[in-house]
């Protein structure tokens, strides 16, 4: 069994990230240091976006785990199950607005919306954010 760390798995659910927008005809970079509430700015006819990546190692992991009161406005949240464990299977990508975040979140009961998180299986059972790509070109969620 395969276990990453916490940092490999943000390290390379960005990167498949940024391979899928690329592939997508996106222009991507990646950010690094003090800017990592935004893992990538992303241009495509002359409209950036900004865009932040959450990853889960397999469908076990259960949940994206956030803080709810730092999701930020006017940015692309890509959550991303990267299936580690299983390698026939390629990397799962939902694709959702911060508004639709913010509506799927569950609290939890101890520390209520401090302590937040996205439930894998109620994302994917909804059927609308998997691999929902041309959110980014249809949304106006222009960065300035």
């Amino acid at each position: 069994m395969i276990k990453l760390e916490k940092n490999q798995t943000g390290i390379a659910s960005e990167f498949y990230v940024a391979g899928e927008l690329g592939r997508l005809g996106y222009n991507v970079s990646v950010t690094f240091g003090n800017t990592k509430s935004i893992d990538l700015l992303v241009e495509k006819n002359g409209k950036s976006k900004a865009v932040q990546v959450k990853g889960i190692q397999t469908t076990k992991s259960i949940c994206w785990n956030l803080d709810k009161t730092k999701v930020l406005d006017n940015i692309f949240y890509v959550l991303v199950n990267l299936h580690v464990n299983e390698t026939n299977e390629k990397p799962e990508f939902f694709i959702l607005s911060s508004a639709e975040c913010l509506d799927l979140f569950t609290d939890t009961p101890k520390e209520k919306n401090k302590r937040t998180y996205l439930d894998y299986k109620k994302v994917k059972k909804l059927g609308i954010y998997q691999n929902a790509w041309g959110k980014l070109d249809s949304e106006d969620l222009e960065i300035l």
